[in-house]
């Protein structure tokens, strides 16, 4: 290895920025370089140089995944990542993961989130898909959804002051339930709030917000949204774009669903994430108004510590299972583990029994959170298994509900 990796200095992090944006595609820009100055922290960065000249590197913060059973893990969130163009393919970003995982784990950090434009590198240093987002399209017109009688509360328009107070307090209550949502900490709501190009994800238009509270009051979901531009004299808004649609409560996802289709002057709703399990094709009066336009990946999970992964997460039956993992990039992982639950308590330990499935440590990360079946993987011909009937009491055990989802992007 012909290059060192360490952490970035302070003299050093504008250069760091620019590499890494240089190297996404972007000119940096001193908004991007002030950011970074407010909410990097130092020993987190891992920078390439050689004899002196930074090429590339990738960074992390410290947040919380909501795993199975609605237990809080820390993670690392992985941010920006990137090798100049010039000097690719020299083993430069496998090391630079190779040593931040190590970093990670000496830390007590169990798991790795992140998203990803460049799936087969990071499928090779051990993430696995996790989470996927469902885009949809709904027509409105007359009577879109079955009435509910049962529904109560109401929906307020809120305006920038009390956005800053209730939604992330709603959406913290919501995350701590939903399997694959992370926490949002001062920083993100900060940037989510100045409204930032990337949150925009290339809609025009400004953004509302709507809340719905209950009976009692107290706030339990709310949507943002843009409304797209259309024909200026006779359709002067076309569609309606749900950013957020957050519930802490099915009556508020029935309430927000029906304060978005209810816009009658726009021909159409659409979503970009959406969860797996999304209920409004059943609230509709005719499930054909909604066309799912397409579905992707979304949260990309690495298992940093499979032992103490496995024993974080609840398990929906009672049961065990041996299983050999693979894991070239952290050969602490790379063996064998006995799970086991009593549908209360878990462990995950060591064992020298004889393994029932045999998996990569990324194909694991894609079960994890109950979002892709051992079944199905499979049949895909990713893992092996001793018996049927392991892969069966395999998925018995990892499955869960509601689907994993995760919404926030960065």
């Amino acid at each position: 290895m012909d290059f060192e990796i360490r952490p970035v200095r302070d003299t050093e992090l504008d250069r760091y920025v620019s590499v890494l944006e240089l190297a996404a595609g972007r000119h940096v820009t001193s908004e991007a370089i002030a950011e970074a100055r407010e909410t990097y922290e130092l020993e987190r960065t891992l920078a390439a140089f050689e004899r002196g000249v930074l090429l590339g590197g990738l960074s992390s913060d410290a947040l919380e995944l909501t795993v199975p059973g609605d237990e809080i893990l820390p993670a690392a969130r992985i941010t920006l990542t990137g090798v100049l163009p010039t000097h690719r393919r020299r083993g430069i970003s496998t090391e630079l993961n190779r040593c931040q995982l190590r970093w990670l784990r000496e830390r007590g950090e169990p798991v790795a989130v992140f998203m990803t434009s460049g799936p087969r590198f990071y499928r090779r240093v051990g993430y696995g898909p996790a989470t996927v987002a469902v885009e949809a399209e709904i027509a409105t017109g007359r009577n879109p959804l079955e009435t509910s009688s049962a529904d109560s509360g109401v929906i307020r328009v809120v305006d920038e002051p009390e956005r800053h107070r209730v939604l992330p307090e709603a959406f913290d209550r919501h995350r701590r339930h939903q399997p694959g949502q992370i926490n949002r900490p001062p920083s993100f709501w900060k940037a989510w709030f100045g409204d930032h190009d990337r949150y925009r994800k290339g809609e025009p238009g400004d953004r509302f917000a709507a809340v719905f509270d209950d009976a009692a009051g107290v706030p339990q979901g709310y949507v943002t949204y843009r409304l797209r531009p259309g024909n200026p004299r006779d359709d002067p808004v076309d569609t309606l774009v749900v950013e957020d649609l957050i519930d802490v409560t099915g009556e508020a996802r029935r309430s927000l669903w029906a304060y978005c289709l209810g816009f009658e002057q726009v021909a159409r709703v659409v979503a970009h994430n959406l969860p797996a399990d999304e209920p409004l094709a059943w609230m509709l009066t005719d499930s054909r108004r909604l066309r799912v336009t397409r579905v992707r990946d979304f949260l990309w999970l690495r298992l940093v510590d499979v032992e103490r992964a496995l024993t974080a997460r609840s398990y929906a039956s009672e049961g065990s299972l041996v299983i050999e993992v693979a894991d070239s990039t952290l050969p602490e992982n790379a063996r064998r583990f006995r799970l086991e639950s009593d549908g209360a308590a878990s462990t995950c330990s060591p064992t020298a029994i004889e393994p029932e499935l045999w998996l990569d440590v990324a194909d694991l990360a894609a079960v994890y959170l109950g979002g892709v079946t051992f079944r199905t993987l499979s049949r895909a011909g990713r893992i092996q298994a001793a018996s049927t009937a392991a892969i069966h009491r395999g998925d018995a055990m990892f499955a869960w509900q509601p689907a994993p989802w995760t919404v926030s992007d960065w």
